[in-house]
């Protein structure tokens, strides 16, 4: 066993001299060597203060589902990070998901946790290690095997480490859906429509609050998909927190 861990951690200093090559660590921001983000130009990322209803973008006090829209989205709140069309938080997203730097995840996750201290988020909703989970909206299994990672849940780690709330991977994707990118919204709430299931243990405790995480939000449709697992299982309390939301 001991050899194989070694071996393993021979193949990932590998991976990151040849991920050095191609993709040398310099600031998208700013070009300074080291990172791929900056002390500085992560600071000059705009963290949201202004809260919305993720669908339908009615401003409102909190950044909860508005009554309208709560008809049929079953998440309570949205939580988003930051704009999506800020340059260097485009490029760090499209940098670990698609080019596949995981290291890229630490970024979005401190992004992530600026927004959740500047804004006192669990403060105001009482989340806390004792009654909070946070959940990754998890990748189907041959996409996993083809990024060789799911970025939602480097995100997840990172706040897990943070705030000492559990990360627990509660649900399953069962359906290689298409991309939601190219679709329109009634596509995208058809596309992603029983692609998940509960693979917790039926015992779990269905008193936790569940913050489901994920990197971009556009319409809420996968995120609430998933919310609708886990309410149709009996719980309660459930919350989107993603790194920014593209516009439709």
């Amino acid at each position: 066993m001991a050899f194989i861990g070694n071996s393993m951690s021979f193949l990932e200093k590998i991976k990151n001299v040849i991920l050095d090559l191609i993709f040398p660590r310099e600031c998208i921001g700013c070009g300074t060597e080291g990172s791929y983000l900056c002390g500085d130009c992560q600071r000059k990322i705009k963290i949201n203060r202004n809260f919305y209803c993720v669908v339908c973008k009615k401003p409102t006090h909190l950044p909860r589902i508005c009554e309208d829209c709560g008809k049929e989205y079953r998440l309570k709140a949205v939580f988003v990070a930051a704009d999506y069309n800020d340059k260097a938080l485009h490029d760090l997203i499209h940098l670990l998901k698609y080019k596949f730097i995981e290291e890229a995840s630490s970024g979005l996750g401190e992004i992530v946790i600026n927004y959740l201290e500047q804004n006192k988020i669990f403060q105001n909703f009482d989340f806390g290690p004792d009654n909070t989970v946070f959940v990754p909206v998890p990748l189907h299994r041959k996409r996993f095997l083809n990024r060789g990672f799911n970025q939602s849940d480097l995100i997840a780690n990172h706040l897990s480490e943070f705030y000492k709330i559990p990360k627990k991977v509660l649900i399953s994707r069962i359906r290689n859906t298409q991309s939601q990118v190219e679709l329109k919204k009634s596509e995208r709430r058809e596309n992603v429509r029983d692609a998940f299931i509960l693979s917790a243990d039926k015992s779990f405790d269905k008193n936790k609050k569940i913050i489901l995480v994920d990197d971009v939000v556009t319409t809420g449709s996968t995120l609430n998909e998933c919310a609708k697992v886990f309410l149709k299982e009996g719980f309660v309390d459930v919350y989107g927190l993603v790194v920014a939301q593209r516009e439709d």
